[in-house]
């Protein structure tokens, strides 16, 4: 029977599983080496969960009826991969909307008019109450006090290496008109 033994960054779980096999099949660590093709020595060094050659380790847990299988991360490497995924699905959902509130910029009319003041309205807030950044504020000032046209045009270019931060700290996540 064949079961998996995976290598951890340590190699210590790894190590107390191969001694255990080992033992467990009543080998000596002289024996399992030789049918290993592994000094003595190497045998010992894995057992301790020092470091050694992967091939000696392959050909330990083969003669010991396992196979041996690398890890390619870690459990929390995963998590912070999952996170920066889950992160960039955030940060495309906030352009679309963004990019749907352009759309109604470009489309002008009293609809462009009642987001443009609204926004001005959160900023002028922010201002006031220093709840951001100035240079939050300063940006989105400059996008604000443009023509509807202009402002349209700038949500929808918005993608310099301040865009995924302007749209985390957007005048238009409160707007009763926000998508």
């Amino acid at each position: 029977m064949y079961r998996m033994l995976a290598m951890t960054a340590s190699f210590q779980s790894l190590a107390k599983d191969l001694r255990a096999l080992r033992i467990a099949k009543g080998m000596t660590q002289q024996s399992l080496a030789d049918a290993a093709g592994i000094s003595r020595t190497t045998l010992v060094q894995i057992e301790k969960g020092n470091d050694a050659q992967l091939s000696s380790i392959i050909m330990a847990g083969q003669i010991l009826g396992v196979t041996v299988g690398v890890l390619q991360e870690s459990p929390e490497m995963a998590r912070r991969k999952q996170a920066r995924a889950d992160n960039q699905v955030k940060l495309a959902a906030s352009r679309e909307k963004h990019l749907k509130i352009a759309v109604k910029f470009a489309l002008g009319g009293a609809q462009a008019t009642a987001l443009k003041k609204d926004a001005l309205r959160i900023v002028k807030l922010w201002q006031d109450k220093q709840l951001c950044s100035p240079v939050y504020i300063e940006r989105w000032l400059k996008i604000l006090n443009a023509k509807p046209a202009q402002i349209a045009q700038s949500l929808a270019t918005m993608d310099d290496e301040w865009s995924p931060a302007m749209r985390q700290n957007t005048p238009f996540a409160t707007s009763p008109t926000m998508p």
